[in-house]
C-alpha cells in the first residue's frame, strides 16, 4: 500500500483552473478559453477519488462506499446548500429575474441531474441577454457528483473481477476515447448544450484522471527510472500548455469539440502526473496565495457566476474602466468565498478539549442564522417564476418569423437576377423633400431603393429586417442569431462565392462578444475594395467598449470601411428596444434602418461615391 500524502501542486492547478474560470466570464478578450479550466478541474477529481479508493482497496481489499459517500456529501453540500440559500433569500429583494426557474434549479443540483436539466430546459439564447442565469454554472458539479456515486460501485466491481490494473486501465482508456468521440460526432454549433453540458460527452476529462491513478501504479518502477531532466521538460511543457490554451482557445472554435478539449484534458493528466510524481515540482506551484486560492476553489467557483451576472446587471458595465470593474468584482467573489469557506469549516470544526463551548458557539450561531435566512429563502423559493420569461419567448418568435420572411424573400430575388443590379434614379425636383414620418429625403428614399446591397448580421439586424428590406428591397441580408464576427469568415467567403456580394456591404456584428483585428481582416478580405460600413454595437456588457473599439481602429485602418454610429444615436432611447435593451420593437428598427440608410447614403456622397460608380 502507498501512504497519501497532501500533494500542495493540486492546489496550484485548482487556483489556475479556476482563475481561469473566472477571467472567461469576466473578461472573456484576455481568457477566452478560461472555460477549459472546467476539464482541468474535473482530470484533478479523477485522480484524487479513484487514488483514495484504490489506496483503501490496497489496505483493506475493500471499500466502503458509505463512509466516501458521507465524505463527498460533507465536502460537497454545504457549500453548494449556503450558496443557495443566501442567493434564494436575497435575489428576491434585488430583481425576481434573478430567480427563474430556481426550484428546478434547487431540486436539480442537489439530486445530481443539473446537466441534464439545463440540456432540456437550459438558458436560451434569447434570455442571455434579458435574463442571464446567475446559476448555469452549477451543470459541471452534477457530472462529478454523478461520478462520485457511480464510480466507488463500478471499481470494487471491476477490481474484485478483473483484479489487473493494467486491464482495468483499459477499459478505463476505451471509455475516455469513447467519450471523446460522441463529443465530437454528436457537436453541432446550433446545438452546443448537448455536448457541452452532457455527461457522455465530457467524461472523458474524468476518466483520463481516473487512468492517471492507475498508470501512476503500473508504471512507478518506470517514472522512478526517468530522468529528472525528462521529467523536467515534461513538466514545464505541460505547464505551460495549460495555462496558453486558456488565454487562445475561444469557445466557438470547433477544433475544441473535435479533439481539442480531448487532447486538453490529455495535457492536463500529464501535468498532474509529473506534479503527483514529483515532489519538488509540486512544491514550485504552492506558495500562501496559490495555496489560498486553491483550497478555496469550489466556495470560488460557485460564487463567480452569481456575483458577475447581478453585477453586470445592475451597473450596466459596458467594458469601460475594465481594471476597477475586475478589482470589485473580483473582491467581492472572495470575500463571499471566504465566508463560505469559514461557514463550512466552522460547521465541521471537531471538539477538542478546551475549545468545546467555542466549537458549540460557532455551530449554534450559523444553524441561527441559516434558520433566520429560511424565512425570505422559502419566499424567493416560492415566488420564483418558471419557464420561459414571456419577452424571450416573444422575441424568440419574432426572430423566426423575421428568418422565414428573409429566406422566402430571398428565394423571390434569386428569380430575378437583374433586379439585383444597381440603377441611378434620375434627379428629380423633390430630392430633398423629407419623406412624410421618415428622415430620410424623397432622393435618398430612391436612392436606396435601387441599391444593390449585402448586409449580414446578428439578430440585431434581423430585428430591424422586415424595415430594413423596405427600404432597401434590392438588398441580400444574411442574419442569424448568436452569430458572432469572429466566426463570420465563412459566411462572407460563402456570400462572394455565390456572387451575392453586394456594391456596398453593411455589416452589424459585435453583440455577442468581442473580436481583433485579425478576424476584421478576415471578412474584408472576401468584400475587397466595396464600401463597407459596420454598425457599432448598443449591448450592455463587458465587451461592449471593445468591440465599438476595435471598429473606430477598422475605420483607421481601410480607405472603404465606415462606421456608423448606432451606439450614441440610440443611447437613452430605452422606447426603440426590446425589455433586453439590444433588440428592437418595429419603431425602433424603423429608425435603426432609416438611420443607418441615411448615414450610408451621406457617406457616399462625401466620398463622391456615386451609384454610377458603384454600378
Amino acid at each position: 500500500m502507498r501512504k497519501r500524502r497532501y500533494i500542495l501542486g493540486i492546489d496550484g492547478l485548482r487556483a489556475i483552473a479556476v482563475i481561469g474560470v473566472i477571467l472567461y466570464h469576466l473578461a472573456p478578450k484576455w481568457v477566452p478559453g478560461g472555460y477549459l479550466g472546467v476539464p482541468l478541474f474535473f482530470v484533478i477529481s479523477g485522480y484524487l477519488m479513484t487514488d483514495i479508493l484504490l489506496n483503501e482497496w490496497e489496505s483493506r481489499k475493500k471499500i466502503d462506499i458509505k463512509n466516501f459517500y458521507k465524505k463527498r456529501m460533507a465536502r460537497v453540500y454545504p457549500s453548494l446548500i449556503t450558496l443557495l440559500l443566501i442567493t434564494g433569500s436575497v435575489f428576491p429583494f434585488i430583481k425576481q429575474k434573478y430567480l427563474l426557474n430556481f426550484r428546478q434549479i434547487v431540486g436539480s443540483s442537489l439530486l445530481n441531474f443539473n446537466n441534464w436539466w439545463q440540456i432540456k430546459n437550459g438558458l436560451s439564447y434569447f434570455e442571455q441577454f434579458s435574463n442571464e442565469s446567475p446559476f448555469t454554472h452549477l451543470w459541471s458539479l452534477s457530472i462529478e457528483a454523478q461520478f462520485y456515486i457511480l464510480w466507488p460501485i463500478i471499481l470494487p466491481i471491476l477490481l474484485y473481477k478483473v483484479k489487473d490494473y493494467k486491464k482495468i486501465n483499459y477499459g478505463v482508456i476505451g471509455v475516455t476515447i469513447l467519450s471523446g468521440i460522441l463529443m465530437a460526432v454528436m457537436y453541432s454549433p446550433e446545438e452546443i448544450n448537448r455536448v457541452y453540458y452532457g455527461t457522455d460527452t465530457r467524461l472523458f476529462s474524468i476518466m483520463m484522471g481516473v487512468s492517471l491513478a492507475f498508470m501512476l501504479r503500473i508504471y512507478e518502477q518506470k517514472l522512478k527510472n526517468m530522468k529528472q531532466t525528462k521529467k523536467l521538460v515534461i513538466f514545464l511543457s505541460s505547464l505551460i500548455l495549460v495555462i496558453v490554451c486558456l488565454a487562445i482557445f475561444r469557445d466557438s472554435n470547433g477544433f475544441i469539440y473535435r479533439g481539442g478539449m480531448f487532447t486538453y484534458s490529455l495535457i492536463a493528466a500529464i501535468c498532474l502526473g509529473m506534479i503527483v510524481n514529483v515532489p519538488k515540482f509540486s512544491a514550485s506551484l504552492s506558495n500562501p496565495f496559490i495555496k489560498w486560492i486553491g483550497s478555496r476553489s469550489y466556495e470560488i467557483y460557485l460564487w463567480q457566476l452569481p456575483v458577475i451576472v447581478v453585477y453586470n446587471d445592475q451597473v450596466k458595465w459596458n467594458g469601460e474602466n475594465t481594471f476597477y470593474h475586475v478589482l470589485v468584482q473580483l473582491i467581492i467573489i472572495l470575500v463571499l468565498s471566504e465566508i463560505t469557506y469559514r461557514i463550512v469549516r466552522g460547521l465541521k470544526t471537531k471538539r477538542k478539549n478546551k475549545k468545546v463551548s467555542q466549537t458549540k458557539k460557532i455551530k449554534k450561531n450559523i444553524l441561527v442564522v441559516a434558520i433566520i435566512l429560511l424565512v425570505p429563502f422559502s419566499y424567493g423559493f416560492v415566488v420564483a417564476p418558471t419557464g420561459k420569461t414571456e419577452d424571450a419567448a416573444k422575441l424568440q418568435a419574432q426572430l423566426e418569423k423575421n428568418k422565414e420572411l428573409l429566406e422566402k424573400q430571398s428565394q423571390e430575388d434569386a428569380k430575378n437576377e437583374a433586379s439585383s443590379e444597381t440603377k441611378v434614379s434620375k434627379s428629380q425636383k423633390d430630392d430633398d423633400e423629407l419623406v412624410e414620418g421618415s428622415m430620410l429625403t424623397k432622393g435618398q428614399q430612391r436612392q436606396a431603393a435601387e441599391m444593390n446591397m449585402t448586409a449580414i448580421g446578428d439578430s440585431v439586424l434581423l430585428s430591424a429586417a422586415p424595415s430594413f428590406k423596405e427600404i432597401f428591397p434590392k438588398s441580400y441580408i444574411e442574419a442569424d442569431v448568436g452569430r458572432q464576427l469572429m466566426d463570420s469568415e465563412p459566411v462572407f467567403k460563402e456570400v462572394e462565392k455565390e456572387e451575392k456580394m453586394g456594391d456596398v456591404v453593411l455589416v452589424v456584428l459585435g453583440t455577442n462578444g468581442s473580436f481583433t483585428d485579425n478576424d476584421i481582416d478576415k471578412i474584408m478580405a472576401p468584400i475587397g475594395n466595396k464600401p463597407v460600413f459596420f454598425v457599432n454595437t448598443l449591448v450592455d456588457r463587458p465587451w461592449q467598449k471593445g468591440v465599438n473599439d476595435e471598429l473606430i481602429n477598422t475605420e483607421y485602418r481601410y480607405e472603404n470601411a465606415h462606421l456608423i454610429n448606432w451606439h450614441d444615436y440610440a443611447q437613452g432611447q430605452d422606447s426603440w428596444f426590446e425589455e433586453d435593451g439590444v433588440h428592437m420593437v418595429p419603431e425602433g428598427s424603423k429608425i435603426f434602418s432609416e438611420y443607418v440608410a441615411q448615414q450610408i447614403l451621406m457617406t457616399l456622397d462625401e466620398k463622391k461615391l456615386t451609384l454610377n460608380s458603384l454600378g
